[in-house]
């Protein structure tokens, strides 16, 4: 019986003991701090064709980032569906910082333009607008006006008779010609293509006479003396370019909306990530070598605080929803 007693004592003090350590190793795990952000591999996520100008940007601030954190940065490109598959890919990743959507303004305005859209606004943390994207409105330069006035009044004189290129159904050329026409008065009729290159040569050959696309694209062709720049969509006149007036300048404020590239990350993202995200963009954005890259894109810097990224976003719809509702756009 002694034996019993000292068996199923052993037994228990074992068990005891076990419970303990396991305890103990519970407790300790708890208290052990996680790994310093960031840890492994990121990935920022366009919704560009590599090789574009959204690419290289991105690789730009990847490279930067990748010597600064010690971790590697890729970019991944997920073009389609107007800008749609990467959102919506990068909406659904872990909220850890480790997938990040650098993105266009067609990130707004699908939220106006679709019915339906498949994500929203709260399905992400803004985190920096790195660059604003001015549009250009550019002419042939056969065409007799020079300003944005003289073709307001050209089209008045000349209704229905004068047409205008965009890079594609609801882009935002699209959305800013119509919100001309309808802020003008004036009847410019819109003929959609598939991107800014491809309107290019109706444009010189003058089956066009006036076409949107980004100042970085026309700034590389107004070497060949065919197109000329009526205005720009821009927060105020480029440096490149201090002779070409803004669109409020011209007279039509509310349609003086330039496109932006930002990065963003999944909504419950840990704050301090977010920010520790967000000063890294606004330190790459403000090196000069950087700053010089964005401005030879046909860029503007920005480099805005996740707060002011956040309020760019919200404005963006109000304004673009605007100009969408008012002229009845809608996607192909």
């Amino acid at each position: 019986m002694s034996r019993i007693k000292g068996r199923c004592h052993t037994l228990v003090r074992s068990a005891a003991l076990a419970f303990a350590g396991l305890l103990a190793a519970g407790i300790a795990s708890a208290q052990a701090p996680e790994a310093p952000y960031p840890s492994k591999l990121i990935r920022i996520v366009i919704p560009t064709a590599p090789g574009g100008t959204l690419d290289a940007l991105a690789r730009i601030i990847a490279e930067k980032m990748t010597a600064s954190w010690g971790q590697q940065v890729i970019v991944e490109s997920k073009a389609g569906a107007n800008t749609v598959l990467a959102t919506t890919f990068v909406a659904k990743s872990p909220p850890d910082g480790y997938t990040a959507l650098f993105t266009i303004s067609g990130f707004v305005q699908n939220l106006v333009l679709l019915p339906n859209p498949p994500y929203k606004a709260a399905d992400f943390a803004p985190v920096s607008m790195v660059a604003v994207f001015p549009i250009a409105l550019a002419a042939t330069t056969s065409l007799p006006a020079n300003t944005l006035q003289e073709v307001v009044k050209l089209a008045r004189e000349k209704p229905d008779t004068l047409a205008y290129g965009s890079y594609g159904t609801g882009s935002s050329g699209h959305i800013i010609g119509e919100g001309l026409n309808k802020a003008a008065g004036i009847r410019l009729n819109h003929i959609p293509y598939k991107g800014e290159a491809a309107s290019f040569p109706d444009l010189v050959s003058e089956r066009l006479a006036l076409a949107y696309g980004s100042v970085g694209f026309y700034a590389n062709q107004l070497g060949t003396g065919k197109v000329k720049l009526i205005a720009v969509a821009s927060p105020k006149r480029l440096k490149a370019f201090p002779d070409v007036p803004t669109f409020a300048e011209g007279g039509y404020p509310d349609v003086n909306l330039a496109g932006w590239g930002g990065v963003l990350l999944p909504a419950g993202t840990p704050p301090a990530i977010v920010d520790k995200f967000s000063n890294e963009l606004r330190r790459i954005a403000a090196l000069p070598d950087v700053q010089a890259k964005i401005v030879q894109m046909g860029y503007e810097v920005a480099g805005s605080t996740r707060e002011e990224f956040a309020q760019s976003i919200a404005s963006d719809i109000q304004k673009w929803g605007a100009i969408v509702k008012a002229n009845n756009i809608k996607l192909e």
